[in-house]
């Protein structure tokens, strides 16, 4: 089934994709690894024309972190002081209908286990890397097949038929 809505645990994500977690890319501040983050979402929703919304831990910020602008598809939320942002999947979930309809990515079995029985369906950050790594090279592989025809195209118009 495609799940229309699909959210995502931020910080999990941080933590289980190794483009995102290894020691080179640590040394980018949180914020920079947030972004790259949704950056690839952005993409992965894009071409999946799914919605997509990151949830992050916003009990530990001082201040609500900036994020660019949202874009058409994807939507980044913070959870509230004294909130994590399980607590705000949970939520989002318990206030949506259909849950069939909803795909919750985390490593944490016990949230998992929690919007399973809401109805929701569930994936571990690290099936779902492979899901979106494998949405993003055929992206890229259409982006290059798109760019040889327009070039293909453009020399077509130098060709003479006699």
């Amino acid at each position: 089934m495609t799940n229309p809505w699909i959210l995502v645990d931020g910080y999990s994500v941080l933590h289980a994709w190794p483009q995102l977690a290894t020691r080179k890319a640590r040394q980018a501040s949180l914020q920079q690894r947030r972004e790259r983050l949704v950056k690839l979402l952005r993409q992965y929703a894009d071409h999946h024309r799914r919605r997509v919304t990151v949830v992050f831990d916003g009990y530990a910020a001082r201040h609500k972190p900036e994020i660019p602008e949202p874009t058409h598809g994807i939507e980044v939320l913070f959870s509230e002081k004294g909130k994590t942002a399980d607590d705000l999947i949970e939520r989002l979930v318990g206030q949506s209908e259909p849950r069939a309809g909803i795909l919750v990515v985390t490593s944490d079995n016990m949230v998992r286990q929690t919007v399973e029985s809401l109805g929701a369906q569930s994936m571990s950050a690290d099936i779902f890397e492979v899901e979106v790594n494998s949405a993003l090279r055929e992206l890229a592989g259409e982006v290059r097949s798109h760019s040889r025809r327009r070039q293909i195209g453009h020399h077509r118009q130098d060709w003479k038929i006699g």
